[in-house]
């Protein structure tokens, strides 16, 4: 019993290497340089292993993206979590609260947040992987969904926080954030040279003194009515 318990997490072991050699070659050489033998290599594992843990490579890729939402989902939560204790003020004191340090916070907060993508190597590589999955084509249509899902799961995340501060179009707010951080997020990875810390930070104010400012307004005035 105990040496099948031995087997299983060897076996468990190694598919996580493949899945991470995978991860880690999508952000050097992107989703049309996978091969079987390439992923074997990267991992240091048995050629034949690949197909043994996983039927094709789309099922491998499929896998790897699996293992890139649960990280990146786990960051976005992280965030999130942070924005929303920032908020509260607004959702607590309602007029009496001081929503333009509210905002304040928040850009710093969300500017520093986006600008450790260009100096945290672990942060960086996620983005890149991120851009792959999401600007590749010729997918499979197993990954097109997934990814499709996993766009719904991060909107739900933001649509949440926009809820909270009584926005009367959270699903509008939430995609005006994401396509807010995906331009930035495709400006990182091309090396635009017009991306820097004061646009970034002159962005997510006016975006963010936007929906706050706006939102938290009209909740007020709805309150009251």
């Amino acid at each position: 019993m105990a040496a099948s318990s031995r087997k299983t997490t060897k076996g468990e072991l190694t598919r996580q290497k493949i899945i991470d050699a995978t991860l880690a070659l999508i952000a050097s050489t992107g989703l049309n340089s996978l091969s079987h033998r390439s992923i074997a290599n990267a991992a240091q594992v048995r050629l034949s292993l690949t197909s043994y843990y996983f039927e094709s490579m789309d099922h491998l890729i499929l896998c790897a993206f699996e293992e890139f939402a649960r990280r990146e989902l786990k960051q976005i939560q992280w965030i999130r979590e942070q924005v929303d204790d920032i908020l509260q003020p607004i959702v607590a004191l309602g007029e009496g609260s001081d929503r333009g340090a509210c905002v304040q916070q928040l850009t710093d907060l969300l500017t520093q947040y986006i600008l450790t993508e260009l100096t945290d190597e672990s942060r960086r590589k996620q983005l890149i992987i991120r851009c792959h999955f999401l600007f590749s084509l010729g997918q499979s249509e197993a990954l097109i969904q997934r990814i499709s899902d996993y766009k719904a799961e991060v909107l739900s995340l933001i649509k949440a926080t926009a809820e909270m501060i009584g926005s009367p179009s959270p699903e509008v707010d939430a995609n005006l954030v994401v396509f807010t951080f995906r331009e930035f997020e495709f400006s990182l990875v091309s090396g635009d040279k017009n991306f820097n810390q004061e646009i970034v930070s002159q962005t997510l104010n006016r975006l963010l003194s936007t929906l706050i400012v706006t939102n938290a307004g009209e909740a007020i005035q709805h309150t009251h009515v």
